[in-house]
């Protein structure tokens, strides 16, 4: 499954992450990408609205995930992170 950019849709992004964890499969993977946490980043949305990177960590381990790769650099404007159920 992936999740891209889907966190500023939403009042909370952890609820987001635990339907996504329910209707995986076991072992099922997600892959997170979100928006660099950074002012000097010219497009995008407001940093009030932008997670950083050990914050959206921890939010995949409250929903249930395990982290297999975590803050993976996309540049120019984003990060990533994968997961798995």
């Amino acid at each position: 499954m992936l999740c891209f950019l889907i966190f500023l849709h939403a009042d909370e992004s952890i609820d987001i992450l635990k339907e996504t964890f329910r209707i995986l499969k076991k072992k099922g993977r997600v892959g997170v990408i979100h928006w660099n946490y950074d002012r000097d980043t010219p497009r995008g949305p407001s940093m009030s609205v932008r997670h950083k990177p050990e914050a959206l960590k921890n939010m995949l381990t409250k929903a249930g995930f395990s982290i297999i790769k975590y803050n993976i650099n996309l540049p120019p404007y984003h990060y990533g992170i994968l997961a798995q159920r």
